[in-house]
């Protein structure tokens, strides 16, 4: 699976830099059992997707709102147009840890996805590479990273000529460390400062690699997007709104559902 393929071998690297494995040293994944693993959960991912080669990116840190607030409008939006993407998230591997009983039955259920970061993060962009290569609609549930790493996205989207949307929302640390606080799981407070500098980073890459490509940007206090154009105009709204402290109102539900409706009747 590396052979010749020097940008997913560097995407190996990366993962295992920023998220080395925890686990015990008989129950790490080797780089040679990988391809049997990515080839048993692309079988299992692709029995009902669609293939029209459309890569919607759900961005942004831990704790801005991209599972709880994204992902379900973009659920809908994807009913509305008959697509059945593949759901790309790191939680969605963990399962697939050959050692998964014995990481669970010895650190705990608590446990599971910090003792299997490593192994799933590689996991999914290893997926990724696969699905990409079939034309598979794909949702991607990933924070952005550093430019390096969105680079080897961007050149695998341009090789399979896939259509590209980001969604994303814009919070300052101190209103995720606020949704975070409650989480039965969150990364490292480094890994999370980590992410908050990969993220300005990674856009300002976009705007000068793809500046064309289209992004749509909410707030954690506006019910309609603060932004929605292409990714070269963005950073300054994006940088406005991740400066802002002030806590929102608790209206997750009311923010969900604008979102649900934009997507699925505002969005063209």
């Amino acid at each position: 699976m590396f052979e010749g393929d020097r940008g997913l071998a560097k995407v190996v690297e990366y993962m295992k830099a920023h998220w080395p494995s925890r686990v015990k040293e008989e129950w790490q994944v080797g780089i040679n059992e990988y391809p049997g693993i990515v080839k048993k959960v692309v079988e299992e991912f692709t029995l009902a997707a669609t293939q029209n080669r459309h890569l919607i990116r759900i961005a942004g840190v831990s704790g801005s709102g991209k599972t709880t607030q994204i992902l379900p409008a973009v659920e809908a939006y994807c009913k509305t147009r008959e697509l059945e993407p593949i759901l790309l998230a790191a939680r969605r591997f963990v399962e697939y840890h050959p050692h998964y009983e014995e990481i669970r039955e010895f650190y705990g259920d608590a446990n599971l996805r910090k003792m299997t970061d490593e192994f799933s993060t590689i996991m999914l962009f290893l997926t990724l590479s696969e699905l990409m290569r079939g034309g598979y609609d794909i949702v991607l549930d990933v924070t952005l990273l550093d430019p390096e790493m969105e680079g080897i996205l961007l050149k695998l989207a341009g090789a399979s000529e896939y259509e590209m949307l980001m969604l994303m929302i814009a919070v300052s640390p101190e209103v995720t460390e606020h949704y975070l606080a409650g989480r039965a799981w969150r990364h490292t407070k480094e890994t999370e400062k980590e992410f908050i500098r990969a993220t300005s980073r990674a856009l300002e890459f976009y705007a000068a690699s793809a500046p064309e490509m289209r992004v749509v940007i909410w707030s954690v206090y506006d019910l309609l997007p603060v932004y929605d154009g292409v990714v070269k105009d963005c950073l300054p709204v994006f940088a406005d709104y991740s400066a802002r402290e002030e806590m929102p109102k608790p209206d997750d539900d009311e923010r969900r559902e604008a979102k649900i409706k934009y997507l699925t009747t505002d969005l063209s």
